[in-house]
């Protein structure tokens, strides 16, 4: 490249001969007498001093910071991505970002004494909430950023505290184990929990307090994805949805109260319908949702359904499986009846985004061993396969999409 280019030079003695009047022969061919050693080593080190701060620095300098700034900013959070994910737990669990929608711009000084933390430490949390965009600095006070207002203020509408909470005492656990998950091909991180169970779904119910903060967090996804679900996608020709692995109820509360003629089951383990039996009951709509324990892969689906709702549930099962809950969906529903795909979706050309590059090894490595986020078209495709006519994407907000099929 730049730097390189500048250094295509035989030798730094080729250099100094062909630009000192001193060294080496002058433009007719005369041989001029020989510079002293010292001379020569002289005039050497400061054509090469020259040359390193008034060519290749600044062509360096042009070469990192703006031709390379965005592939190194991007190795530096890759690289120092369990440090920067850290620095966003402590701030979360410090009330960092509470404080501050609270109390609007702080000095550092403030902040370490609203959080009671000493002044070093609070200088380190606060540069790396600054670097990753989390904080604004002026002058000398602080401030969130619209992102960090959104999304890591508690009680606020898009909190996601507890999927925080979750990545720390799930995620970080099992994707050490991601390179052997990858040369075996099982969710080897599994280890890290115990139990016998074949998938962390299961084995949550030996960690109660765990399976609550998973709950927590499935719900916090829940709640901003499926508004747009219920927002978007056109329920009116619906009467009852069975929401398969509907986890504590947040989907099919946020769906009912959107479209008033709906009625919901939520279709989940036992532990998990009694979750979601208790927020269905604090909602009020215990007249219009229920709960069924079972087993999609082992159980009819409840009866009086006539859509079947997978909302973040095919990511977690293999092709195979998929495939055959579709095949199940198409002999269980009426003539007319849909299904709906609802998930966290992969480009068709395999190029991203972020989020289904993020969510696939988590899958791998501790979930099943089985998923992953899946392309658009392979959704398309089983359905299509399975019988499915009258397919329909539906592409919604961050990164989500639905892909509906009817039952002929």
């Amino acid at each position: 490249m730049a730097s390189h280019a500048l250094e295509d030079v035989r030798s730094w003695d080729e250099l100094a001969v062909a630009t000192s009047p001193s060294i080496g022969k002058t433009a007719q061919g005369v041989q001029c007498e020989e510079a002293p050693l010292a001379t020569h080593g002289k005039v050497r080190r400061m054509i090469r001093l020259w040359y390193d701060r008034y060519m290749r620095l600044p062509a360096t300098r042009f070469f990192e910071n703006v031709l390379l700034r965005r592939q190194a900013e991007r190795f530096y959070l890759v690289f120092g991505g369990h440090i920067f994910f850290q620095t966003l737990r402590s701030a979360v669990k410090l009330g960092l970002f509470s404080l501050l929608a609270q109390h609007g711009r702080l000095t550092r000084s403030q902040i370490a004494g609203h959080l009671g933390i000493a002044d070093q430490p609070a200088r380190i949390l606060l540069l790396g909430c600054t670097v990753t965009g989390f904080l604004r600095k002026r002058g000398d006070k602080y401030s969130n950023s619209w992102l960090a207002n959104r999304l890591l203020v508690k009680g606020g509408p898009g909190y996601i505290g507890a999927y925080v909470e979750l990545e720390h005492q799930a995620m970080y656990k099992a994707m050490p184990w991601m390179y052997e998950a990858i040369r075996e091909n099982r969710n080897v991180g599994l280890k890290e929990f115990r139990g016998d169970e074949p998938t962390i779904y299961e084995r949550l119910a030996h960690y109660p307090e765990l399976e609550q903060i998973f709950q927590d967090a499935m719900q916090e996804l829940s709640v901003q994805a499926n508004r747009d679900l219920a927002a978007f996608v056109d329920f009116s020709r619906v009467r009852h949805v069975v929401d398969v692995g509907g986890g504590d109820g947040t989907n099919l509360i946020e769906l009912v109260r959107h479209w008033p003629h709906l009625r919901g089951t939520v279709f989940d383990s036992p532990t998990v319908c009694e979750i979601a039996r208790r927020n269905i009951g604090a909602a009020g709509l215990q007249d219009r949702i229920d709960a069924v324990a079972g087993d999609c892969f082992a159980d009819p689906f409840p009866a009086g359904g006539d859509c079947l709702l997978f909302a973040h549930f095919f990511t977690i099962w293999s092709e195979k499986k998929d495939r055959w809950i579709l095949e199940k969906c198409f002999d269980s529903l009426p003539s007319g009846g849909k299904v709906i795909v609802f998930n966290m979706m992969q480009r068709d050309d395999e190029t991203g985004p972020l989020s289904a590059a993020v969510g696939s090894p988590y899958f791998l490595t501790l979930a099943t061993g089985k998923g992953m986020l899946y392309r658009w078209k392979e959704y398309e495709n089983w359905m299509r396969e399975a019988g499915f006519i009258k397919l329909q994407r539906e592409v919604l907000l961050r990164d989500h999409g639905a892909i509906i099929g009817v039952k002929p």
